[in-house]
């Protein structure tokens, strides 16, 4: 984790060689709100290769000016003050211009809250109001919203993100702007949609978040999300990410491709969704079958849904008393399989399996050698 008192070093090295530097951004909202900082950002009027030259860097982001420092085992984003080009794809700048002035460089930014620079002296310097929106917890767009979202339509995110986080609101103006311009997401990748998205989940006060999106209509252009934001919204405890977007799913029916889930998660929503549309309550077979996690889940989103009771500590119990959980814990291998019947090994084996499975499960057969040896003699002969 990088730290105030670092950064302050990296300053303090660049003001030596004659040049200008700042803390800037998140760090310093974060410390006036006397919160954890993570990612500390330095802005400078010294170039990118000018930075190379006193510290040891990589250049994560030279075409926008940018380049990490490494302070020791702490690293730091030096970005050049920058004006930015026009932003073609709706997301980052044609080209950028070095500015002049680091007043220049912050009235490019996205919030006030997110405008303020500190110097190493612990001086706030602040040329948007920044402090002032802190002090009335107020998300306010640096400049006009309508052409910082047209600049980057994901700020209308993280308008929500820093909401869930901060418990601010967001201002009239600004709120205006992301109902006019929502329809501007659709031309943002998903899977950043989808970072800010489950930011947002994880903040403290997501409930404020979410009714905002329905305000602003936001919810409306989030593919498969709306039903399930619509009823989330009414809730007092926003669910946690996964069963966010299986209740999601759940009321859509499906999940859209736009998402760039993972395999893993586009799975695991798939299965709990359809487990929560076709199950009220799980028996022996269905535990068996999908396991102990997904059927919670596929619970918990029918209990939000209002079709089921909680049934967390049912499921638990049931799935402990379960005679087998996998195909591995019968008390007969394959191999004693083949060995006892002296066939080829084949497709039989795994049909014979799956069947005392089955009966084991119906507590029609025993889990027990003897008893399976007799079953497998038993049906090969047939």
């Amino acid at each position: 984790m990088s730290t105030l008192n670092s950064a302050k070093k990296v300053i303090h090295e660049l003001k030596k060689q004659g040049y200008e530097a700042y803390i800037v951004g998140g760090a310093v909202r974060d410390h006036l709100l006397k919160q954890p900082t993570t990612d500390i950002d330095i802005t400078t009027n010294a170039k990118p290769y000018q930075v190379s030259k006193i510290f040891k860097t990589k250049p994560t982001g030279v075409k926008y000016g940018t380049v990490t420092v490494f302070m020791g085992e702490e690293t730091f984003e030096v970005t050049t003050y920058r004006i930015d080009g026009e932003y073609l794809d709706g997301r980052h700048p044609d080209m950028v211009v070095f500015a002049e002035s680091v007043e220049e460089d912050v009235k490019r930014r996205d919030f006030t809250i997110n405008g303020l620079l500190m110097t190493e002296e612990n001086k706030i310097i602040d040329f948007v109001k920044g402090q002032e929106d802190l002090r009335i917890k107020l998300i306010r767009t640096i400049g006009n919203p309508e052409d910082r979202f047209n600049e980057d339509a994901l700020r209308m995110m993280r308008a929500f993100y820093f909401q869930a986080k901060l418990g601010f609101q967001i201002d009239r103006s600004t709120r205006e702007a992301i109902s006019l311009l929502k329809d501007k997401l659709k031309d943002i990748a998903m899977e950043r949609v989808l970072q800010e998205l489950i930011k947002l989940l994880k903040g403290k006060h997501a409930q404020k978040a979410i009714q905002s999106m329905v305000t602003t209509g936001v919810h409306e252009v989030l593919p498969g999300l709306e039903k399930g934001i619509l009823h989330i919204q009414n809730m007092e405890d926003i669910p946690f990410v996964d069963a966010f977007f299986t209740l999601c799913f759940t009321l859509h029916g499906s999940i859209p491709s736009e998402w760039s889930f993972s395999n893993k998660h586009r799975h695991r929503y798939e299965i709990a969704s359809m487990l929560a549309n076709t199950y009220n309550e799980f028996d022996a077979h269905t535990l068996y079958t999908y396991g102990l996690d997904l059927c919670l889940l596929a619970n918990k989103v029918n209990y939000m849904l209002n079709r089921s009771r909680n049934l967390k500590s049912k499921i638990e119990e049931d799935y402990k008393n379960l005679p087998i959980q996998s195909d591995l814990d019968l008390k007969l291998r394959a191999s004693d399989m083949i060995k006892l019947v002296n066939k080829k090994a084949g497709s039989w084996v795994k049909t014979l399996q799956t069947q005392m499975v089955e009966e084991v499960l119906k507590n029609k057969l025993k889990n027990e050698k003897s008893a399976l040896e007799a079953y497998v003699l038993e049906h090969v002969k047939e």
